[in-house]
């Protein structure tokens, strides 16, 4: 194999994990907060805006918690594959779209995919 050929892997630790995970659930729930209902209100109307995004909303949060999920079982394990790094790149792509938040940590800045031009 050659120099350029090789891959550099990193690994994620559990607190990177649940570090990520907490960014993405948080910027999830911000978006969400407008189709929050109270208490009594009517659902939004079925393939409205509102619940189109709490839809959309809701599966980011699924994905997000199922990436999370998988990861922590197989770092746990100690013999982390592929699957581990399709995880853990999954993750990053979600971030991705955060990219210029000031507030995702430096440290996953560094490890976003190139920003298609």
């Amino acid at each position: 194999m050659t120099e350029s050929a090789a891959v550099q892997r990193f690994l994620p630790t559990w607190d990177q994990v649940a570090a990520l995970r907490d960014f993405i659930h948080g910027r999830t729930y911000a978006a969400a907060v407008p189709t929050i209902r109270l208490s009594g209100e009517p659902p939004h109307a079925p393939g409205s805006a509102l619940a189109r995004v709490a839809e959309v909303n809701g599966a980011l949060y699924d994905v997000t918690s199922h990436l999370c999920s998988r990861l922590y079982a197989e770092l746990d394990n100690g013999a982390p594959g592929p699957s581990t790094d399709a995880s853990w790149g999954a993750l990053l792509t979600i971030t991705a779209a955060w990219r210029d938040d000031p507030e995702l940590p430096v440290w996953v800045t560094e490890l976003l995919p190139v920003k298609p031009r």
